[in-house]
Formats: C-alpha cells, structure tokens, sequence
C-alpha cells in the first residue's frame, strides 16, 4: 500500500480566491451583529477583500503557476479575467447599498451570496480541471438562484428565480453528463490532457469524445446565453432586483466564456465537429438577440436581449479559433463588464426612485439627472460600438479575427446585426435628452453610484482611446493557451 503523498501546495496562487472566500465569511458573520438599517460595513468589508484579492492576482500576472495537485493554474487569461470579475463584483457592490434599502430589501447575505458567487467564478477561470470547474459553477449559480429572488415581496422576482434555478439544473445535468462522457473517453477530465490523451487514442474514443463535447456546449451555452439555451435571459433579468442584474449579466458571461476558450483551445483536434456547431450557434444568437431587443419597450428586457446578442459577438471569437479571436474575447469581455454593469447602475436609479424601467420613462432623463443621462449616453455608445469607445474595438477585434479565419459571411453578420443593435441603443440615447411627457423631480445621485458610473465610462473612453495596454496583454494570454489556428496562411493577430 502506497504511502500518502502531500501534493505541493503554492500559495500565492491560491491567495486571490481564498482572500474573497475569507472576506465572504467575515461579512457573514459581522452582519449578524448590526442593525438591518445599517448595512455599510459590510460594503468597506467587501471591497478592502477584493482590493486584496486583486493584488494578490496581478503579484502571480505572468508566473504561470500550477498547484493544488495541478487542478488550480495562474496563467494570464485567468488572471485578466478574474481581474475582470473582481472589479464587476466591486462596481455592483458600490451602488448596491443605497438601492437596497430604498427598495425594502434589507437582507444582509446579499453581500455574502455576492462574494461567493465571485469566488465560484474565479475556480471556473483558474482552473483546467472540468470538476472543480463544476464546483466553481455550482457555487456561483446556487448564489445567482437566491440572488434573483431576493425581492420576496415580488412575484416577479420569486418566478425568475424558479425559472432560472430549473432551467440551471437541467443545463448542470447535461454539463455534468458531458464531463462523465469525455471521463470515460479519455480517461481524465483535466483539458491540458485531453489534446493529448486524444492524439494517443484516435478513433477509439470519438463517438464518447463527439458527444461530451456537444453536451459541455449545451451547459456552458445556457450559462453564456447562447440560442436556443437563452430562453430564461429577459425573464430573469427583468424579474430580478436590478444590482443581482447587473453582477450576473457581467460575471456569469466573463465566467462561462473564459471555460469555452479553455475547452475550445483543448479539442482543437476536433475543429471539423465544433467549428459548425459554434458557426450556427454564433449566428442564430447575434440574429435572435439584436431582433429581440428592437421590439422591446423595457430597457431590463432590451438589455437582456442585448447581452444574448453580444454572447453572439463573443462567439465569433471561438469560431475563428485564432489568436486574433481569444485576445478579442478577452478584450471584449473586460469592456463589456464594465458596458452591462453601468447601464443596469443607472436603471437601479430609476427603480430606486420608483420609475418602472420602461424606455418611455427614461425620456428626458437629462431633465432629472444631466450625470446619469450623459453617462448612460457613453455606455450606450460603446454597447453599440461607436468609437471612440471600448465597444468598438471589442468589435472590430473580432470582425479582424473572423476574417483572419475565412469566415466572411460571419463577418458579415457580425456587421449589419451590430448595425441592428446600434438602433436600438441609439433610440435609448435620444430618449435621454427628449423633453419629458411629465415634470419629474430631480434625481439624487449617491457619492457611491457616482463613483460606479464614472469608472464606466471613464474606463470605456480610456481603453477606446489607448486599447493597446488591454490588447498587448489579451495577446500575451492569447499565446500563453497556445490557440492553435485552422490554416497555416493565417496572419499574426491586428495591432492597432
């Protein structure tokens, strides 16, 4: 009988996820010990927790670190991606306080739920490993389920988070099915063997191999918001209080997108099968989300579309399957966090003040609140992608990348439905600044909420104006996961 042998633990790579499940438990318990009206500890607590757990993040940047019995890996994709959620998590928890108490919701374990849930998706984006991705997924949806039914009082709120919890479990079945599936192809469930084990096996294990990997799309799909796996998106987006709206639109897409560029780099052997597969889902996601969102008069459920069709953007990406395309991914998805959290910040202000979240009513929103009004302005811009905003490089790196792949027609369609898009966000925007059917009092804007907003939208003008920092470091991470790309004339990755 073999002796037990301590695997070699490192640490610091291990810091970052452990410092925001270590904050989560500390605000756990001191909410036990102060008044339900007073909430903003817990606030200073969380975000000294995830300043903390940012240093520790960018200390390990390019270390390439495996740990944890070589389940946990810090590499620079990871790294920029949980930076990524880490400034989602703080962003919501700004402008979370002063929306939930003038809403009535004064539930001390948003704040714990919010923290576990990032720290669920950061095992999803430090990890190669399939089941402590699971692990990581579980944790951030059961946190997502509570989270949008956080408004009891709502029956709105109580059937979008039953929606969402049953439709989860039936997208967790099938990612869990995919994981047995390839298990018993390849005899591992960590991706950097399955390149490998699937060279030395060949045919042998396709048939299982084939079907694993559809069934991991269907579960990661649902999470990402892809057609047909999107159907739960407008209901629980708008049911669900607007600050649980905003943290899972940028955190569980950045999350369920960083796996499926791991897991797509790892079965680059089967590009013949998967390349269709994400070429129709691409397609159908940019089509059905941008119609979608031109014929709602919600702006909760219009945005919710709007993120369907940028999972659709996002998957061009994949589908190029090129260096260009993951580092457009990873810019892409850092510039839409801060898009999706911004613009749900300034519809918390509506539902705050009591407004519905109707378009109509955001018509003359310059009249009550000129910040919020030229700040929900430059969020819409960048979401339809008009330099000189983030969105439109987000954009244009992955028009490039489809392009570098041959894929014209998804270029193409890329194009006109980003054109589509622009419509709807550009009706919005001249909603803003129309005159308003009824006198309205002037809107407070919290310190806290203003410091949100700013770092939106001074953040998408800055990488719109000097992209280079993000896209050298998208590059970086592109390389480091050894993107394999499907014809040898491909050119090197644009640089603007």
């Amino acid at each position: 009988m073999e002796a037990f042998v301590k695997p070699e633990i490192t640490w610091s790579a291990l810091a970052p996820i452990g410092v925001v499940v270590c904050t989560a438990l500390v605000t756990l318990i001191v909410e036990l010990f102060l008044p339900r009206s007073q909430r903003a500890p817990l606030v200073v607590i969380g975000l000294l927790g995830l300043a903390l757990s940012a240093y520790f993040q960018i200390a390990v940047w390019q270390s390439n670190l495996v740990t944890f019995g070589e389940m946990i890996i810090s590499d620079a994709l990871g790294a920029i991606l949980v930076l990524a959620v880490l400034g989602a998590t703080a962003l919501t928890m700004l402008f979370s306080e002063d929306y939930l108490q003038a809403r009535g919701l004064r539930y001390g374990e948003f704040y714990p739920l919010l923290l576990f849930a990032t720290a669920g998706a950061m095992a999803m984006l430090t990890t190669t490993n399939l089941m402590v991705m699971f692990i990581g997924l579980e944790t951030l949806s059961l946190s997502l389920y509570v989270l949008a039914g956080l408004s009891r009082t709502e029956a709105r709120s109580e059937e979008s988070a039953l929606k969402y919890f049953l439709l989860g479990a039936f997208a967790s079945a099938f990612l869990l099915y995919g994981i047995a599936l390839l298990y018993g192809a390849l005899g591992s469930v960590d991706l950097r063997a399955v390149q490998a084990s699937w060279a030395a096996q060949g045919e042998a294990a396709g048939a299982l191999l084939t079907a694993s990997i559809v069934l991991l799309l269907i579960g990661l799909g649902f999470k990402a918001s892809l057609v047909p796996f999107h159907a739960w998106t407008p209901d629980v987006y708008h049911g669900a209080p607007t600050v649980a709206t905003a943290y899972m639109s940028a955190v569980a897409k950045v999350a369920a997108f960083g796996v499926l560029i791991r897991l797509m780099v790892s079965v680059a052997p089967l590009s013949e099968l998967w390349t269709p597969l994400l070429w129709w889902l691409s397609l159908l996601t940019m089509v059905v989300g941008n119609v979608g969102a031109l014929v709602q008069r919600d702006a909760k459920r219009m945005l919710a579309y709007s993120s369907i069709a940028h999972a659709g953007y996002l998957t061009v990406g994949l589908t190029s399957a090129n260096s260009t395309g993951v580092a457009g991914m990873i810019y892409y998805l850092v510039a839409y966090s801060l898009m999706t959290v911004g613009a749900f910040g300034v519809l918390s202000l509506m539902a705050r003040a009591g407004d519905t979240t109707t378009i109509e009513a955001l018509q003359g929103l310059y009249r009550r609140s000129p910040f919020a009004a030229h700040t929900m302005a430059i969020l819409m811009l960048s979401l339809a992608g008009i330099p000189p905003t983030a969105g439109f490089w987000g954009k244009w790196y992955l028009f490039f990348a489809a392009v570098e792949a041959n894929q014209v027609l998804l270029a193409l369609v890329l194009a006109l439905t980003s054109v589509v898009g622009a419509a709807y966000y550009l009706r919005l925007t001249f909603s803003l600044y129309a005159e308003p059917r009824e006198a309205a009092a002037s809107w407070r804007v919290p310190a806290p909420m203003v410091a949100c907003l700013l770092a939106c939208a001074l953040g998408l003008i800055g990488l719109g104006v000097a992209p280079a920092h993000l896209t050298d470091a998208a590059r970086y991470a592109a390389r480091q996961v050894q993107v394999e790309a499907p014809s040898p004339t491909l050119r090197a990755g644009f640089k603007p």
